[in-house]
């Protein structure tokens, strides 16, 4: 049992397993294939979603970008997978693609899918899920980078 008392909150005391077990068992990422990494990319996903609602939404990307406040340069750059500075845009952009911040973020469909995560996996969902929209495209981005190495 940890030494910590029983009125930590549940979160404080998952994020101290999480680091024991980081130190402990010295996790590390697993090498992947580009390819691999490619088909994972939320920066491709973030792309093809943008595109894909503004299609929808019957806007051509100089419409969008007025709609942000944005050049359409901008536009173009997010529908080719390189988000660059798309954070501050996140809120104006969904509300001009008629979606909120998370299905642009995260995709449209909610589907339940039965997954058998191991205790870090499940430690670092948890850990995603209590992130703002934007401060969760900055962790996919890291994410990425550090696949890529």
């Amino acid at each position: 049992m940890d030494h910590l008392s029983s009125n930590v909150p549940l979160q404080t005391l998952t994020h101290y397993r999480f680091r024991r077990w980081i130190v402990a068992s010295q996790a590390r990422l697993a090498e992947q294939n580009g390819a691999a990494i490619q088909k994972v990319s939320p920066s491709v996903e973030l792309a093809k979603r943008i595109r894909a609602l503004r299609l929808a939404a019957d806007l051509t990307q100089l419409q969008l970008a007025d709609a942000v406040g944005v050049s359409r340069a901008a536009v173009a750059f997010w529908e080719t997978g390189r988000a660059g500075d798309i954070n501050k845009h996140l809120a104006p952009l969904s509300q001009a693609l008629g979606v909120n911040e998370e299905a642009l973020l995260n995709g449209l469909a909610e589907e339940h899918i039965q997954a058998e995560l191991s205790p870090d996996e499940a430690d670092l969902l948890a850990l995603y899920r209590l992130l703002s929209p934007s401060r969760k495209l900055n962790a996919q981005k890291w994410i990425e980078r550090q696949a890529g190495e």
